[in-house]
């Protein structure tokens, strides 16, 4: 039942998201055809790649297991408890739909926005310093930070340093928005995941419905409507 709800949100969320992609596309010098296809594919392969993850790491922890002896006293059972001592391995990916494109968009929109790198570079720590602050990790559950706060905050550094090319303001979100969540968020918070040793930690695990492309592609919406108020 949840997975016809799944594709109809997906294919929702796919022509939404590749409209804004074109358009941060274009503002940064790309033509119109190639700029449609490129959002075409970031959008496609977002959507169908989000059930797969790369593994780029395997971790071995020492892991405190719980357990009992039992000791029979007159045939009587006493349970005694200790800890014992074994290896958990913890498995770090990225998905392919929720971290691997995002970031992928977020380089090239950087190449060919190098004039300005220095300035989004800017952008994206002031991103990552939110990210590691309003985020919180959850046990069972992972990191956890409302996706509309990263978009308000890229947006709002990104204005106040693309003042004069406004058509820059939604590009620079995009990016702090992704690398921030992405560095801030997850990969600055993943010593206290692997603390409560899971099996895998997939970082943008939900795929097209994960916070960094969810954020990202906020940032260009909230960009967008900035500068059509200027």
């Amino acid at each position: 039942m949840l997975f016809p709800v799944y594709v109809l949100l997906g294919l929702i969320l796919l022509f939404i998201s590749m409209g804004y992609f074109r358009d941060v596309l274009s503002f940064v010098g790309v033509n119109s055809k190639f700029s449609y296809l490129l959002a075409f594919e970031v959008s496609v392969l977002s959507l169908s790649l989000s059930p797969v993850n790369l593994v780029v790491k395997e971790v071995k922890r020492i892991a405190k297991i719980p357990s009992y002896d039992v000791v029979y006293v007159f045939g009587i059972p006493f349970y005694i408890p200790r800890l014992s001592h074994t290896y958990a391995t913890t498995l770090i990916a990225l998905n392919f739909g929720g971290a691997i494109m995002p970031l992928i968009l977020s380089l090239t929109l950087m190449y060919f926005t190098f004039h300005y790198i220095v300035l989004i570079l800017f952008a994206t720590l002031f991103l990552i310093i939110i990210s590691k602050i309003l985020s919180k990790v959850i046990e069972g559950v992972g990191v956890v930070m409302h996706p509309i706060v990263p978009p308000l905050f890229a947006v709002l550094i990104s204005y106040i340093l693309f003042m004069g090319k406004p058509e820059l303001i939604p590009v620079s979100a995009y990016i702090s928005s992704v690398l921030g969540t992405l560095i801030g968020a997850d990969l600055l918070n993943l010593r206290k995941i692997l603390d409560s040793s899971p099996q895998i930690v997939s970082i943008g695990g939900m795929g097209s419905f994960d916070g960094i492309f969810l954020s990202g592609l906020f940032s260009i919406v909230i960009g967008e409507i900035l500068i059509s108020l200027l």
